[in-house]
């Protein structure tokens, strides 16, 4: 099974994966953003992309490394990934749907204000927030989208209560 979980940057994604991998026996987390961060260092000297995921490479390696992951260990993924542009989002998760059909990806949603206060609250750089801050629209207006399904609302609910929600949608 592949569990993505997808949502603007500070909805929560790092938070319910860190509990989903405890609940679900045989799992494992593939945070794909890892991928891009040793890209940037590849690249560095020739290209400085605003985001990594606009270099094919990221895009190709986050299909290869779980494939590899899903053949070598046999678990099931859970990745967590701020996915918006649809271009992107084609490209990535048909690929991963043949590594393995038992697929779901769920999209956490919460307002704007609801996202910047959750910015404000991490212990990150002020760089890093402010890039996140640029694109929280570009979020919001992209999971207005049919296509960003399921989409799990996180105001007013704790990390569990999203938890358990995505649960109950794989359970079925």
């Amino acid at each position: 099974m592949i569990i993505f979980i997808n949502g603007a940057f500070g909805i929560g994604k790092s938070s319910v994966v860190e509990l989903l991998v405890n609940k679900i026996p045989n799992s494992l987390i593939f945070d794909a953003e890892e991928v891009g961060y040793m890209l940037r260092k590849i690249y560095k000297s020739i290209d400085n992309p605003k985001d990594f995921q606009d270099l094919i490479a990221w895009r190709e390696l986050t299909v290869k490394t779980a494939e590899a992951l899903k053949k070598q260990y046999n678990r099931n993924l859970i990745i967590p990934m701020c996915i918006w542009n649809e271009k992107y989002f084609d490209e990535i998760i048909p690929e991963l749907k043949k590594i393995d059909p038992d697929f779901y990806h769920f999209c956490l949603v919460a307002s704007k204000e609801t996202i910047l206060k959750r910015l404000k609250g991490r212990n990150d750089s002020a760089e890093v927030i402010n890039w996140a801050t640029e694109r929280i629209e570009k979020c919001l207006n992209a999971y207005k989208s049919e296509k960003f399904e399921k989409k799990i609302s996180t105001e007013e609910k704790t990390i569990n209560e999203i938890v358990d929600e995505i649960l109950k949608n794989i359970e079925k």
